[in-house]
C-alpha cells in the first residue's frame, strides 16, 4: 500500500483528507511541519500533500527541506487559487508535481493521487533502463521544441467543445505555472521549450471520434464521461484499441472517484478533469499526459536496447 503524508496546520483540512484516502492508502497526517520532517528522517515515502499556507513553516519551505529527504516522492501543494502566483516562482526549487485547490474534488483528487504515484513509478523505471543504457552505450532523447500536439475532444455539447478548444489553444496567465511543474514531472524537459502548443479537433459524436481515429493519429484524446451514444471509458478504451499509445483523459461533473483510480491504475485513462474546469488544470493535465506517454515510449525503446 502506498504511503501518504499530509501535512496542514488546520486539524478539520487533516481529518477531511484522512476521511478521502484512508482505506486505499496508508495515511499518516501531521499539523506541525517539523514533526512532518523528523517522519521523514525515520521512514520511506511514496507522496506528500502539503498545506501552502501555514505560520509555522509554509509549504514551499516544507518541500525544499522534504526533497532532499524523500527524493523519490511526488510532492503535492494544497493551496487557493490566489497562491499560485507567489508559488509560481518556487516549484523547481519545492520539486512540485501538482496542485490540489482548496476546496477540493473528491474524483480530482483521487485521480492527481493516482495519476502522481503511476508516473512515479514510470520515472524510477525510467531511471533504472537509462543506467542500464548508459553502461552499454549513450543514448540521447530530447523531444521536438516545435512539434504542434494534436489533441481530439469529444463531448456531445457544442459550448462544451468551444470552451475546451478555447482554453487549450489560447496561452493564459497560468502558462509559466504549467512549465515549472512540467520541469519536475519530466526530467528530459529541455529549456529551449517554452510551451506545449496544441491543434485542437472536435468531435460531437463517439462514433464520429473512432472514424477519425483511423485516420489520423492524436497526442491525446479527452472524452465526457455522459454522452447518449456511448459512455466516455467505453470510448476510451475503444479508442486504445486503435491508437495505444495516445493519452487518454476523462471529462465529467459526475465521475465516481474508485472507478477513476481503477481506471487510472488500469492504465485505462491518464487523469481526469472535472466540470467546470479551471484553465491551468485543464493544460496541464493535458501537458503532462503528454510527458507521461512520452516517457513510457522511451522507457520502452530503451528496454529495446537492452535486449
Amino acid at each position: 500500500m502506498h504511503r501518504i503524508l499530509l501535512i496542514d496546520d488546520d486539524l478539520n483540512v487533516l481529518s477531511a483528507l484522512r476521511r478521502e484516502l484512508q482505506g486505499d492508502y496508508a495515511v499518516e497526517a501531521f499539523d506541525d511541519p517539523h514533526q512532518a520532517l523528523q517522519r521523514c528522517r525515520e521512514s520511506g515515502l511514496d507522496l506528500a500533500i502539503v498545506d501552502y499556507q501555514m505560520p509555522v513553516m509554509n509549504g514551499v519551505e516544507f518541500l525544499k527541506q522534504f526533497v532532499g529527504l524523500q527524493p523519490d516522492a511526488v510532492a503535492v501543494m494544497l493551496s487557493g487559487e490566489a497562491d499560485f502566483g507567489a508559488i509560481a516562482g518556487t516549484i523547481n526549487e519545492a520539486h512540485i508535481h501538482s496542485f490540489i485547490g482548496k476546496p477540493w474534488d473528491s474524483a480530482e483528487l483521487a485521480a492527481t493521487l493516482a495519476e502522481g504515484l503511476v508516473h512515479r513509478e514510470q520515472l524510477l523505471e525510467s531511471r533504472r533502463l537509462a543506467e542500464a543504457c548508459r553502461k552499454q552505450k549513450p543514448w540521447v532523447g530530447a523531444r521536438d521544441p516545435d512539434k504542434l500536439y494534436q489533441v481530439l475532444v469529444v463531448d456531445d455539447e457544442a459550448n462544451i467543445l468551444s470552451a475546451l478548444a478555447r482554453d487549450l489553444t489560447m496561452r493564459g496567465g497560468y502558462a509559466d505555472i504549467q512549465m515549472a511543474l512540467l520541469r519536475q514531472t519530466d526530467p528530459g524537459f529541455s529549456a529551449p521549450q517554452r510551451d506545449f502548443r496544441f491543434n485542437v479537433v472536435t468531435a460531437t459524436s463517439p462514433f464520429q471520434a473512432l472514424e477519425r481515429a483511423r485516420q489520423t493519429s492524436y497526442d491525446v484524446v479527452i472524452s465526457d464521461y455522459l454522452m447518449p451514444e456511448m459512455d466516455g471509458l467505453s470510448f476510451l478504451e475503444a479508442f486504445r484499441e486503435i491508437q495505444p499509445d495516445a493519452a487518454r483523459i476523462l471529462l465529467s461533473g459526475h465521475a465516481d472517484k474508485k472507478v477513476l483510480v481503477k481506471a487510472i491504475n488500469g492504465s485505462k485513462i491518464f487523469g481526469y478533469i472535472g466540470k467546470p474546469w479551471h484553465e491551468y488544470t485543464l493544460r496541464n493535465i493535458v501537458a503532462q499526459a503528454i510527458v507521461h506517454h512520452e516517457l513510457l515510449r522511451e522507457n520502452r525503446r530503451l528496454a529495446k536496447m537492452l535486449e
